[in-house]
């Protein structure tokens, strides 16, 4: 250690070791950078960014190297060897090649390894310089100090490199600080184990023309470095603000620029997470009330006009404490963390304010309104995607009262709410899952009481709330969209099984009206029939007026497509709803279905025995028979039996089941008469 102290405190040039020092530590620095780029590329991006680090690191090492010779002050002439200086450079960069390649391997010992083999090369590059470094004497070396000086620059370059694999906040610093006392214990031990015997005076190089070179030198390392640093700095940059764009973009809307779903929860969550900060948060859901309207009359290009003007209006009243953003659509959700009530209320009326506010552009000029729910963290609960959903109750609280004032999540009166999506959600899956079955009630003609079909009517068995009646699940089916995937599944399987009875008794299968205003009905019919191989005179369709009267043109042909294909078509529920002979006249039904609410009157009602009368004789006219739906007593079944009803479907004739009616049991209930006093003169 005295022998590396006296040699370079007396054997060197102070100055031209100080340069030295600084091209080492500049440009340390730069392959620090070098490799940062290397480790966060691939393919042969990576491969060029290791080239180019081996030579920044390589340049860095052999200026250090012959700057500090330039200092080394001897008496005997100096002569260096060309070859071998630029065979020097080359072994350094040759071997850092592999070197970063290894230390860039990202497992634990990687960056030892590959800072090891580096360590190497400038061990290699330090003595093939000196052999380079052609001296009028006899050289001795300390093989002790030449032993240590490989030593030192493997083991010190391999800690300098496994600290840039870890995680450490100082990591570059220190990796630098590593590297560079890595080149210069090995240079100084290097040269203390070497001794000159001079064996003639003179001066190789004079002092100016020394400082010359060096200074040349220095430039031009510092050059090439300079420039492999600034490359990396420039793509680093680069990629940061291309990863800072792209996080932009998926954390925000692209129409409105305000934080997305993601952002937002990223967001509450973020705010849950302060300790000591706002003892209140409030949570808001804002679905615009008039937008469609936009929409639907200026076209789609106007709707993103007027929300990309909303989202500026609204994040130009935010204050501290305060988000807004988009979820999609015409929803948007807000943040607010308050102390005060006030504040809370403030923030709420500003919403308001901006939502109700005109909007005036080139084309048009629109007012549209908000619908607004409000979950409270302090109440409500603390998690973010449960306040979502509440507020997003309270929301469609205030949707469905028309109210302008904004709704507070109210457990009572948004369970409900709730109720209903969740049963919804569960449909879906269950349809997925072709969790429904379907049950069978039997149809009898009269008088003879023979079997004449049998209605197909769904049945949902949830494990969980057990079985679930149609008069609760269809009309959220309707509501939801879910009703013609539903329907599909129920024609699908109600001539699946038909198909596969022992008797050929028609399948009657209820159409919904968003069914049969579906484009793809015909077809999707067709479909099933070839598929299950049930003769199409076999299936009924039945459908109600409502079906019809949206669009009757579009709904009649329909109608006459899938009555060309052989199927019969049964208007069902008629006496309730519109009723309308205009119906009847503009197409020939093959059958007409009195509501059971007339049928359970008939006992005690002559005014309903007079509409059954009257629609029976209609159906005599117009060729349609009637059935009548709803008979559960005998003296209903001896009335519409006498007032020209064709056939009858109700609980006396057979409840709805998995397994098909006997027929002997359904002609013995048809002979029944009613054995009650009375009915003959209700009649």
């Amino acid at each position: 250690m005295i022998d590396v102290v006296l040699c370079l405190t007396q054997e060197h040039d102070l100055n031209l070791v100080a340069l030295a020092l600084v091209i080492c530590l500049t440009g340390s620095l730069a392959t620090v950078q070098l490799f940062s780029r290397v480790q966060a590329s691939l393919g042969y991006r990576r491969f060029g960014w290791i080239i180019l680090g081996a030579v920044g690191a390589g340049t860095m090492v052999w200026a250090t190297h012959f700057v500090a010779m330039m200092a080394f002050r001897t008496t005997a002439p100096v002569i260096l060897d060309p070859v071998l200086t630029l065979v020097s450079l080359l072994a350094v960069i040759g071997i850092t090649v592999p070197g970063m390649a290894l230390a860039a391997g990202g497992r634990r010992w990687s960056g030892a390894v590959g800072g090891g083999v580096i360590g190497l090369g400038i061990a290699v590059m330090h003595y093939v310089g000196m052999a380079a470094y052609r001296v009028d004497g006899i050289v001795t070396w300390k093989l002790p100090y030449v032993a240590g000086s490989i030593l030192l620059s493997i083991g010190l370059s391999a800690i300098a490199f496994h600290v840039l694999n870890a995680c450490d906040r100082w990591r570059t610093t220190s990796a630098v600080a590593w590297l560079s006392v890595a080149v210069v214990a090995l240079h100084f031990t290097g040269m203390a184990a070497m001794k000159i015997a001079v064996l003639k005076l003179g001066h190789g190089l004079s002092g100016m023309t020394i400082v010359t070179l060096a200074t040349t030198t220095t430039v031009a390392t510092l050059i090439i470095v300079g420039c492999a640093a600034i490359s990396a700095l420039i793509d680093g940059h680069t990629q940061s603000e291309t990863y800072r764009r792209l996080r932009h973009m998926a954390l925000h809307d692209s129409l409105t620029d305000l934080p997305n779903r993601i952002a937002f929860i990223e967001e509450l969550e973020a705010r849950f997470a302060i300790r000591g900060g706002y003892q209140r948060m409030a949570v808001i859901m804002m679905d615009l009330s008039r937008f469609k309207v936009v929409n639907d009359t200026y076209g789609h290009q106007a709707g993103d006009q007027l929300l990309a003007a909303l989202a500026a209006r609204l994040s130009s009243i935010l204050r501290p404490g305060e988000c807004v953003a988009r979820l999609g659509g015409d929803e948007f959700s807000a943040v607010v963390s308050y102390d005060d009530p006030a504040e809370l209320l403030d923030f709420l009326d500003r919403l308001t304010t901006a939502s109700e506010a005109p909007f005036l552009f080139d084309r048009f000029t629109a007012s549209i309104g908000a619908n607004i729910g409000v979950a409270l963290a302090m109440r409500d609960g603390f998690d973010p995607d449960a306040l979502l959903a509440k507020a997003d109750l309270a929301m469609y609280r205030a949707k469905s009262a028309h109210s302008k004032a904004p709704c507070f999540y109210d457990a009572q009166m948004d369970d409900a709410v709730r109720e209903r999506r969740e049963l919804v959600a569960d449909l879906r899956r269950a349809l997925e899952a072709g969790a429904f079955e379907l049950h069978y009630q039997v149809q009898a003609s009269m008088p003879t009481g023979e079997i004449c079909g049998y209605e197909a009517l769904i049945r949902w068995n949830d494990p969980v709330r057990g079985m679930i009646p149609p008069a609760r699940f269809i009309p959220l089916a309707e509501k939801s969209g879910d009703i013609v995937p539903l329907s599909n599944w129920i024609l699908r399987r109600a001539c699946g099984e038909a198909a596969r009875w022992a008797e050929p008794y028609p399948v009657s299968v209820n159409l919904s009206p968003m069914h049969l205003s579906d484009r793809g009905l015909v077809e999707t019919v067709r479909s099933v029939l070839e598929e299950s191989g049930l003769p199409p005179e076999r299936l009924m369709l039945e459908l109600t007026e409502s079906a019809i009267i949206h669009d009757k043109d579009f709904a009649l042909q329909q109608l006459r497509a899938l009555k060309a294909m052989g199927i019969a078509i049964a208007l069902d529920d008629f006496g309730v709803g519109y009723s309308s002979l205009e119906v009847l006249r503009s197409f020939p039904f093959d059958r007409i279905k009195l509501d059971a609410s007339f049928v359970s009157e008939i006992e005690h009602d002559a005014q309903a025995v007079s509409i059954l009368r009257s629609v029976a004789a209609l159906g005599v006219t117009l060729n349609m028979p009637v059935l009548a739906e709803g008979v559960e007593e005998p003296a209903q079944l001896a009335i519409v039996t006498r007032e020209g009803c064709v056939a009858v479907q109700g609980y006396l004739t057979g409840r709805p089941s998995r397994t098909l009616a006997d027929p002997d049991e359904v002609r013995r209930v048809a002979a029944l008469r009613p054995q009650m006093v009375g009915v003959e003169a209700v009649a």
